[in-house]
């Protein structure tokens, strides 16, 4: 199969507010809906699968990190099925495509360690080709050792060679909701963060990180983009100080005559946080993870957003981008379609989740010129704004 895969489906059951979900997936994604619906949620499912393949990751210590299997597992499930699952599609642009299902529950009553119930892996060759089993377990070495169980073959060397394409895309999914603050006082990522810091600790690391080329390519499309953001930036790279730490340093001109450096601990939050987006939109080509991107941004900013993600998805290379977001003016972009918008809104049972194009009055809706922010925004308004008017006070 071609490396340029993308997750195309996801099917959830038991999984935080989620009693079910099944929804088809685009290269782009913008996730949508009141306040504490779930939506950092539905992104930690991809989080937990990439944690299933880290060195020092694996079940038990993604769930551990989740605190425990019973705030993991939705306070809404039904009957005596109480599993947790995650069952996803992911496809090649040739037409091939992998299917991973991994359903889990603690050991038995009284311990909480996490064991799976059913793990499998399929493969189809191509869209004509007939879907096909790669791993099935419980299997035989699984009855004579359950101990085996409490591990995925996701995280088994031996075991993930058979798909280790599937393991690999998995290991590429990254998250970025940036902090600048943290970046400016340049602490050190946790220790428990598995596989990198969620909060941009690492960025200046991974920046210097980065072959000397291809840094500076990334950081003169990042200066360029920033020129129409930020006045009278000139330029941006990466030093180091005398104790050998990396900084970016930004030139600004001004009436005065030589342009005044400024470095990171200068930058205003949004800007790090820009940097900081555009920096992950050109790294390795796994899903990004994205919350909130337009927090500290000018509105202005923000409605180029969308469109500049389109643009950095171009070619097979081009990440794919699922974004979490509140903001009208990022979804004012007439060219986010239907089938790129995921509605999360309350039901009687959590959260559920709904795929624009599969929602008539939203189709009917965008097919008549509306934008995503007036046919759709207006469904996330929370029914208790009303407790914060003035009226009410």
């Amino acid at each position: 199969m071609s490396q340029a895969m993308r997750f195309t489906h996801l099917k959830l059951r038991n999984w935080r507010n989620f009693s079910h979900v099944d929804v088809a997936l685009s290269k782009r994604m913008f996730l949508v809906g009141p306040n504490a619906i779930g939506k950092s949620n539905l992104l930690d499912v991809f989080r937990f699968l990439r944690e299933l393949t880290l060195e020092g990751g694996g079940l038990s210590q993604a769930v551990r990190t989740r605190r425990g299997l019973s705030r993991l597992r939705s306070l809404h499930q039904k009957g005596k099925n109480s599993d947790v699952e995650i069952d996803v599609t992911v496809s090649g642009q040739d037409g091939g495509s992998w299917r991973y299902l991994l359903t889990f529950n603690r050991s038995g009553k009284g311990n909480d360690t996490p064991v799976v119930r059913r793990e499998e892996v399929w493969f189809r060759a191509s869209a004509e080709a007939k879907e096909g089993p790669v791993l099935l377990r419980p299997g035989d070495s699984d009855g004579a050792d359950p101990m085996l169980l409490t591990q995925t073959a996701m995280q088994q060397v031996t075991q993930n060679r058979h798909f280790r394409p599937l393991f690999d895309f998995f290991s590429s999914v990254s998250y970025l909701h940036l902090v600048p603050q943290l970046i400016r006082e340049g602490q050190l990522p946790l220790p428990d963060a598995i596989g990198g810091d969620p909060n941009g600790r690492d960025l200046l690391a991974r920046i210097r990180a980065t072959p000397s080329r291809t840094q500076l390519a990334r950081l003169t499309k990042i200066r360029d983009a920033l020129k129409i953001a930020v006045p009278y930036l000139d330029d941006l790279e990466l030093v180091l100080d005398d104790n050998s730490r990396p900084h970016l340093q930004a030139a600004f001109k001004h009436w005065r005559g030589p342009a005044a450096k400024q470095d990171e601990r200068e930058f205003s939050d949004g800007t790090l946080r820009l940097i900081g987006f555009l920096w992950a939109l050109q790294e390795r080509s796994g899903l990004l993870l994205l919350e909130e991107p337009e927090l500290s941004l000018h509105s202005a900013i923000v409605r180029q957003l969308a469109p500049f993600i389109a643009r950095a998805q171009r070619g097979a290379a081009g990440r794919q981008a699922f974004i979490s977001t509140h903001s009208d003016a990022l979804m004012a972009d007439a060219g986010i379609a239907a089938d790129e918008v995921l509605l999360l809104r309350p039901v009687r049972e959590g959260s559920e989740v709904v795929l624009g194009a599969d929602d008539r009055e939203i189709r009917e809706a965008m097919q008549a010129g509306l934008t995503p922010a007036e046919a759709i925004m207006p469904m996330t308004a929370m029914e208790q704004i009303g407790l914060f008017s003035a009226e009410a006070a």
